[in-house]
């Protein structure tokens, strides 16, 4: 395998303390392989520590996680064939980077997604793992995400992912932040990408080292995006299921008025009748738009599959 068309990239928000563990765990694997740090409008000494590894910085001014990958992915270089997104906080054991890459490499996987597995150690110093509700949301995530997107992925807030250079260049999300993951796995399913999944093991943070996940409101803003991604890759079935609810409301509020006029020859509801001819309009509505997104996703369809299978860096 040759290392030297790998490239990882770190975003890094403040991580000075875990980004000289994370560089070293990858010098470990292959002195060959490209790294590529993103220093996320750090406060602290990211900037400098990681320029004294001798490895390329670039900064995102834009505070964000997603930001900061997108930053990552406009900048790999041409002869970069594999791409690797690791979190800068050494919470993952890269002891299997080298098979997720070669999946990708040798094996044609556009998105190899690393399944955390916590290993328990009462003598290790470092913070837990997960914290109170981060184990149970995750997986609340990760199921919905499996139904919302269905790509493959088993652990979908993963921050171990190896991609194909294919898979980037068709990639055009990353105005967010924690949201990223989402959105990398919504993109996969769109384009029916082959997804693989490898478990790495996950430890707690050093001490020193603060996490920058908020639970609430970031847990918020993951679960607003895959509802949103979901309207805009799938709206045939999103504006389906409006449609249905907006059609269970008009049948509610007109059956019994219509019952009642074909016995009687009255409108003793006369209200009710007008709210369920109203709420029948906008289920059409609803479901008319959706027919019309759903055209429009095609082009956009073949536009990113185009973008996959169009790029011209590769080294033959």
């Amino acid at each position: 395998m040759d290392f030297k068309k790998v490239c990882i990239i770190i975003p890094c928000f403040n991580e000075a303390v875990t980004l000289p563990l994370i560089i070293k765990q990858i010098k470990k694997i292959d002195s060959k392989i490209q790294i590529l740090v993103v220093d996320n409008a750090s406060t602290d000494n990211t900037f400098n520590i990681a320029s004294k590894f001798r490895v390329k910085v670039i900064q995102e001014s834009r505070k964000g996680k997603g930001y900061a990958v997108k930053k990552g992915f406009s900048n790999l270089g041409a002869d970069c064939q594999v791409v690797v997104l690791v979190d800068g906080d050494d919470t993952y054991d890269l002891s299997n980077l080298k098979q997720a890459i070669e999946l990708v490499d040798e094996h044609g996987y556009d998105m190899v997604v690393g399944t955390r597995v916590t290993k328990v150690n009462n003598l290790d110093p470092r913070s837990k793992v997960f914290r109170a509700g981060h184990k149970t949301g995750n997986y609340i995530f990760s199921k919905l995400s499996q139904i919302l997107h269905p790509s493959g992925v088993i652990d979908s807030l993963s921050g171990f992912r190896v991609f194909s250079r294919n898979f980037v260049e068709s990639f055009s999300g990353g105005a967010s932040e924690f949201e990223i993951e989402a959105e990398l796995n919504a993109h996969a399913s769109f384009i029916k990408a082959t997804v693989e999944n490898i478990e790495v093991a996950y430890r707690g943070r050093p001490a020193g080292s603060v996490s920058k996940l908020r639970t609430y409101r970031d847990g918020y803003k993951i679960l607003k995006i895959n509802f949103k991604i979901f309207r805009t890759y799938r709206p045939k079935i999103a504006y389906t299921i409006l449609a249905l609810t907006w059609l269970l409301i008009s049948l509610f509020l007109g059956i019994e008025p219509v019952k009642v006029y074909f016995e009687t020859g009255l409108v003793p509801k006369f209200p009710s009748l007008i709210a369920a001819v109203g709420a029948f309009i906008v289920a059409i509505q609803l479901w008319n738009t959706g027919m019309v997104l759903e055209r429009i996703n095609v082009a956009h369809l073949s536009q990113t599959r185009n973008a996959y299978k169009n790029w011209s860096g590769k080294i033959n």
